[in-house]
């Protein structure tokens, strides 16, 4: 089909358990990203917790930081690029410091790349452009996704619907000029989660829009 798989996403816990063998199984493939999708939480930490949800503290996420910088070494050697993908939780202020900017600031440019989901960053109270802006070097892919607008609260647990590019709230048009200037993405991907028409009519509205996004 002329197709090539150039990332795959594994929780922490996978890449954890078996490094080894996804090293070996997209090198096979012919990989160039290695992306964490999902944080993990430091066990000495929390090995009596019974509350094992998403909430994380930030000695997790400082924690996660070490634990991605480890993992970056590792990837390097094997000839790929290491890099972490965001949700929402990344954007939720413990004690004024906000999590992805922590992450950022503790992990290292050489070992860890961002993976930047546009549309949780919003979700989240973000702003991909200020990001982009402060962070030109260290996001190299972008996930492009649209959500329809609700009157209910927005958040991880309670997501607004999917809906196809530029028929929802984000507008993509100066987050892609900002990337643009930052000569760094090497590749976008829209993301369409849910449907509700057909599945090759809603991909075709996402991609007669980046099309005509013209950034």
């Amino acid at each position: 089909a002329g197709l090539r798989c150039v990332s795959a996403h594994y929780s922490y816990d996978d890449l954890h358990r078996q490094l080894d063998q996804i090293l070996a199984f997209n090198q096979e493939i012919g990989g160039r990203y290695i992306i964490c999708s999902y944080p993990g939480k430091d066990p000495s930490q929390h090995q009596n917790s019974k509350n094992g949800g998403p909430k994380f503290t930030l000695d997790d996420w400082r924690w996660n930081a070490d634990q991605f910088n480890r993992i970056g070494e590792k990837v390097n050697a094997a000839g790929m690029k290491f890099g972490y993908h965001n949700h929402t939780m990344e954007f939720q202020k413990q004690d004024g410091v906000v999590p992805y900017i922590e992450l950022m600031r503790l992990t290292d440019p050489s070992k860890v790349t961002m993976e930047m989901d546009c549309g949780w960053v919003v979700v989240g109270g973000g702003n991909p452009v200020e990001l982009l802006r402060r962070y030109p070097k260290r996001i190299s892919m972008l996930h492009v996704k649209d959500f329809k607008k609700t009157g209910k609260p927005q958040s991880m647990n309670n997501p607004p619907p999917s809906a196809e590019l530029g028929q929802g709230t984000i507008d993509y048009r100066p987050i892609f000029r900002q990337a643009a200037k930052t000569g760094n993405i090497r590749h976008a991907f829209v993301e369409q989660e849910e449907f509700d028409m057909a599945p090759m009519q809603a991909l075709k509205i996402d991609a007669d829009y980046m099309r005509k996004l013209n950034a």
